[in-house]
């Protein structure tokens, strides 16, 4: 992975920008740390995951994708968009059915979150199964 050291170098300029872009706005300096080390972790591990084909020839930008991860991303898209209009739908109907004219907006926050981790949720199963 040497080849690869000017693009964890970058990286951690990155980091450290987004660390102080956090304090600069007022947040106290042990957060700004964390962010910083929370988007430190994010680089290390974006090349070992397994979502990007690695090119260290190419310097500081090595990942790319290839057609099998956009293939997953495409289909834990669906999946997820699918879940969520199903949901949404059986909610509107709930909400007909107990009187109400308007699903209350609480419920779609969560029907965000829920949309948010069944695209996770997929991705992270069809790559583990070697879609």
């Amino acid at each position: 992975m040497s080849g690869m050291r000017s693009y964890y170098i970058s990286r951690i300029v990155v980091a450290v920008g987004f660390g102080a872009l956090f304090f600069l706005g007022g947040a106290p300096w042990w957060q700004a740390a964390l962010v910083a080390l929370a988007v430190i972790a994010w680089f290390w591990w974006a090349p070992r995951s397994g979502r990007y084909q690695v090119n260290p020839e190419l310097g500081m930008t090595p990942l790319r994708r290839d057609e099998r991860s956009q293939g997953i991303n495409d289909t834990a898209g669906r999946n997820a968009f699918i879940v969520v209009m199903l949901v949404t739908g059986a909610t509107a109907v709930y909400a007909g059915l107990t009187g109400s004219t308007q699903v209350p907006v609480r419920a779609l926050n969560w029907l965000l979150i829920l949309g948010v981790v069944v695209y996770y949720g997929s991705d992270f199963w069809l790559r583990r199964r070697g879609r």
